[in-house]
Parts: C-alpha cells; structure tokens; sequence
C-alpha cells in the first residue's frame, strides 16, 4: 500500500515539478541572468517522477531519460561558467554557484530514484 501512495504522490508531484521548471527558463527568457541548470534537471525530475509512475516495465525509458536531462544538465553548468568566465567580470557569481549545487542535488535525488526504481523491478521480478 505504501508504495502504491508513493507512486500517486510522484504522480502528483511530476507536473508540479515540470511547471515550476519550466518557469524559471521562461524567466531566463525575460531576464538573461537567470541560471538554468537546475531549471533543467528540475525538470528532468518531473518528467522522470511521471514516467516512471505511468509506464511499468519500461526500465530502459528511465535510463534514456536520465541520461538526456543529466547530459542537458551538464551542458548548462558548462555553458553558463564559460559565459561567466568570459563575461565582464570574469567572475562566477554567488547565485550560479547555488543554481549548480541545486543542479548536482537534483541530480543526486533523480539518480536515487532510477536506482530504486531497477531494484523495486529487479526485486519483483524474482
């Protein structure tokens, strides 16, 4: 029963998290300053949370979504220090540093979930 509550909360929570996501990029389009990373990957946890809970038994599709915000997620730290670097300043500010450590958390936290995702499957396989 726990699980199955589990699995209606990430249910709930997987568009919430893909909205407030998807708010900070449009943000980002208003006010160019505004740090993405973890935009992207908070994203990527919302769209992975709602895939998990509606497709059983597609293990690959976690992965293959794991491995696509991870490497978006990757690619926006890496441009957004490049751009600071070579930015007026060449400086990286206090709010980049918080967006990348927020990007590395929610990465963690959605690795963690995939994991326990294979094992749950993996354990009721056998």
């Amino acid at each position: 029963m726990l699980q199955r509550r589990q699995m209606l909360n990430s249910f709930k929570n997987g568009p919430a998290l893909i909205a407030a996501g998807l708010v900070v990029v449009f943000a980002a389009l208003v006010w160019p300053g505004v740090p993405i990373a973890g935009a992207i990957l908070l994203v990527g946890c919302g769209a992975t949370l709602t895939l998990g809970t509606r497709r059983a038994r597609q293990e690959w599709l976690l992965l293959a979504n794991l491995a696509v915000y991870a490497s978006l997620g990757c690619l926006a730290v890496a441009a957004q220090t490049q751009g600071a670097l070579n930015g007026p300043t060449g400086q990286v500010s206090g709010l980049l540093l918080c967006d990348h450590l927020l990007a590395l958390l929610l990465f963690a936290v959605l690795l963690r979930w995939v994991v326990r995702q294979l094992v749950s499957t993996v354990a009721t396989d056998r």
